[in-house]
């Protein structure tokens, strides 16, 4: 299965005009490599035990995080194979062709995120626009929904740090030309799956719901999803004015005005409390919060294998009192082309030594 050059096409806008110094709240690529091969083992025995290899992703779904969190977890998942001793490349290569072929199946017209997320095929989207109870939109009400995907992108970011952030974030489409009352629309679809990891963080922490959906119809604007939702960018128009419809439903229920501004407190509170909680943290705290991150985002699918999500006594140990590694990717390089970053990254030779194996 060849996925990689298409996927570094993809995956390129994460990294342009950037340096992996810019992640908080650690240098995650040199700390994954130190224990990253003995997760991956973990989610290699999760994926035997309910058969995911020979299953499809419309039957795996349920277990799966989204699409923006898949290509994520496919991205993370090559640099650490250049901080072990190279021992495991079946290991790396089963797990990568199988988030691949998820991708593929997932989102077949745009698998890795060029510029879209298209996970709903047309006849979903049509039952999207037909069924959602839209309301009108104003000048107002658009800037209340860029409040609100501030106020929650903020706090995912303090639940889940620079690179789970998209466990906790993700756009769906752009939809273009859609028909609603003989008029044409572009619709997006931002989700928040997940705003309350109980297993992560305490009360104090987290808010009062655990989903938020925001269901959107443009006129004249056009959208960009860069690889991952969160990279959700305009690429012409005015999303003030070109907003038509919309809704938000949290948990299911369909909130008003004044109930947004009340959640768009309510995030933006618990995502400074993050924050500061964050900051007291020293560095082996750190390393235990970003691999209990990282793990929780297979939750489901360790549980459906009758398997503890949580980081094995082995991988603790092996963390610990352990300074990052060095080497693996440089810290200070501006990333300013598609080849430039796949020398980098080793995309390259990630594809001869594993994927061609």
């Amino acid at each position: 299965m060849r996925w990689i050059n298409e996927f570094a096409k993809a995956s390129f806008s994460l990294y342009s005009g950037n340096t992996i110094s810019a992640f908080q709240p650690l240098d995650f690529f040199h700390f994954y490599g130190i224990w990253y091969d003995l997760w991956l083992e973990r989610v290699i025995q999760a994926m035997e035990k309910i058969d995911a290899e020979n299953k499809s992703f419309k039957e795996l779904q349920p277990l799966l995080p989204t699409p923006s969190n898949l290509r994520a977890l496919l991205q993370k998942a090559i640099p650490p194979y250049f901080g072990t001793d190279k021992s495991k490349k079946v290991l790396y290569a089963r797990y990568t062709n199988f988030i691949a072929r998820m991708l593929m199946e997932a989102c077949p017209e745009d698998p890795f995120g060029l510029s879209r997320t298209p996970l709903h095929n047309q006849s979903e989207v049509e039952k999207i626009i037909r069924d959602i109870p839209w309301q009108p939109a104003s000048a107002q009400e658009a800037r209340l929904l860029g409040k609100l995907i501030t106020a929650a992108g903020s706090l995912v970011h303090g639940l889940y740090n620079d690179v789970v952030t998209d466990f906790g974030w993700d756009a769906y489409g752009p939809y273009n030309n859609q028909a609603k009352d003989d008029e044409k629309y572009t619709l997006l679809v931002r989700d928040f799956p997940d705003l309350l990891p109980t297993e992560l963080w305490g009360a104090d922490f987290t808010p009062s719901v655990k989903s938020v959906q925001i269901y959107q119809l443009y006129q004249n604007v056009e959208w960009v999803i860069g690889c991952v939702g969160c990279h959700t960018i305009v690429k012409s128009g005015d999303p003030i004015t070109g907003l038509k419809y919309y809704v938000v439903l949290a948990d299911g229920k369909i909130l008003g005005p004044e109930e947004l501004r009340v959640l768009i407190m309510e995030l933006a509170t618990k995502a400074e409390k993050i924050y500061l909680e964050i900051r007291k943290k020293n560095f082996e705290e750190l390393k235990e919060m970003v691999m209990l991150q990282e793990c929780y985002q297979l939750k489901k699918l360790f549980e459906a294998a009758g398997l503890d999500w949580k980081p094995t006594a082995r991988m603790k140990e092996i963390i610990k009192d352990k300074p990052l590694q060095t080497g693996i990717l440089p810290h200070d390089v501006m990333m300013t082309n598609l080849e430039q970053y796949k020398k980098v990254f080793h995309l390259n030779e990630f594809e001869d030594e594993v994927l061609k194996v």
